[in-house]
């Protein structure tokens, strides 16, 4: 019973973790995941696939406390505040966990998933970003997976060039950003 109350014993992958806050993320309905937006016919002629039909999981209420909750992870107080990104309100979560046996039975000795799961800006959602890293020095997701969820997420911010929200206060210690999409910390240059 301790297990299955802490997730101990529930197996999820990355797709089902983003799926599940995305829903938290549109207010509590479900976003069903596609891989297609559009496809071109030989004429250059570009039909949009309709996108599934959502269902709603938790009320409106439910879905606004959890959101509430989930920014408290990022706020100084939470064991998420390298999540945070100046001017935005982040909402996420933090996890470590132990890495399961292949065998099927217990868990690996030391073994650990670190990850964070995440949405930006937070009241007006834009971006979904799940990180795991499996057997990192330092095991605990608030640690070593949120800086790296704020990195991305800043990064994607400013290559969509979604705007921080009027009236956002900044949550937690602040990511490391920078003004050019193309000198993201860690990142990639250029598009």
């Amino acid at each position: 019973m301790a297990a299955t109350a802490i997730g101990q014993d529930e197996a999820a992958d990355l797709l089902q973790i983003a799926d599940a806050y995305d829903a938290i993320a549109n207010q509590g309905v479900t976003v069903p995941p596609r891989l297609v937006e559009a496809t071109v016919d030989a004429g250059g002629s570009r039909h949009p696939v309709p996108a599934a039909q959502g269902q709603r999981i938790v009320s409106p209420e439910v879905d606004r406390t959890l959101v509430s909750m989930l920014e408290g992870v990022v706020s100084a107080q939470g064991t998420a505040p390298a999540a945070a990104i100046p001017g935005y309100t982040v909402a996420g979560k933090t996890g470590t966990a132990q890495i399961p046996s292949p065998s099927g039975s217990g868990y690996l000795p030391g073994a650990f998933n670190a990850t964070f799961v995440g949405f930006v800006p937070a009241q007006q959602p834009a971006i979904t970003v799940v990180v795991r890293l499996a057997n990192p020095n330092v095991i605990y997701g608030g640690s070593v997976a949120a800086p790296v969820a704020a990195r991305i997420m800043s990064y994607a911010l400013r290559i969509l060039a979604i705007p921080p929200p009027q009236g956002t206060v900044n949550q937690g210690a602040p990511a490391e950003v920078s003004n050019n999409p193309g000198t993201a910390p860690g990142l990639p240059s250029g598009r």
